[in-house]
């Protein structure tokens, strides 16, 4: 079983955008940026993904505006509107996620292989309705077992844990939730098993400490290191 060591970089976003900021982006970004309704969200996102092309341009070793984005194909549809992003300038192997919630953001890069990461702003949900649209049997059986304070806290770590996986699946958020048991009940790392396509079969899933008032994870294959 191989060691894979990952790099995490938790970050707080600024409430405003600076000229730096839109310095960063690339035409599509901005137009993607302009789509957004309001603009507290339009803000996030623009902050957020300089925040993302600062931390892979020191990792790089290149200025943050020359890094080029794509997709590779989606591994259930081959499509490559919504499959994973990827680095296609300058030439690399390391592999990047990206999770953003609010005001708060988690990067993480792998230099030999997929990668995950899912971060959650620490909110009250309708638990009961949320946990039957993507929570498996299995996983509702153990909610529907917790005292009410409990199962918010239950519900976000299950929450974020198949948000990673199914990134570092390759897959996103367009599959069915259900079918991604995450074992909630167990917290630190837990072994999950989930194949889509050529992608491994097998993640390691950890809780991630992303600060107060959030909740992280991070999917990696096999055992990994994990840096911050």
């Amino acid at each position: 079983m191989s060691t894979i060591e990952a790099a995490l970089w938790p970050l707080v976003l600024p409430r405003t955008v600076s000229r730096d900021d839109r310095l960063l982006l690339n035409r599509s970004e901005h137009e993607r940026a302009a789509r957004y309704r309001f603009e507290a969200d339009r803000t996030a996102f623009i902050t957020g993904r300089a925040a993302l092309r600062r931390v892979l341009g020191n990792q790089l070793n290149t200025q943050p505006w020359r890094i080029e984005f794509s997709r590779s194909p989606c591994p259930a549809c081959a499509s490559v509107e919504h499959g994973p992003p990827n680095i296609t300038s300058p030439d690399t192997r390391l592999s990047f996620s990206f999770s953003r919630s609010g005001d708060r953001a988690l990067v993480a890069v792998n230099q030999r292989g997929p990668i995950g990461v899912d971060l959650e702003i620490d909110r009250t949900n309708d638990v009961d309705a949320m946990a039957r649209q993507c929570l498996s049997l299995k996983e509702r059986a153990y909610l529907d077992r917790l005292p009410p304070n409990h199962r918010q806290e239950a519900f976000r770590r299950a929450w974020v844990r198949k948000g990673a996986v199914t990134k570092a699946s390759g897959i996103g958020g367009s599959v069915d939730l259900t079918r991604v048991h995450v074992i909630p009940q167990e917290p630190g790392r837990v072994t999950v098993r989930y194949r889509l396509g050529r992608r491994p079969g097998t993640w390691e899933v950890s809780d991630v400490d992303a600060g107060p008032g959030v909740t992280a994870a991070l999917a990696l294959p096999n055992f990994s290191i994990v840096r911050f």
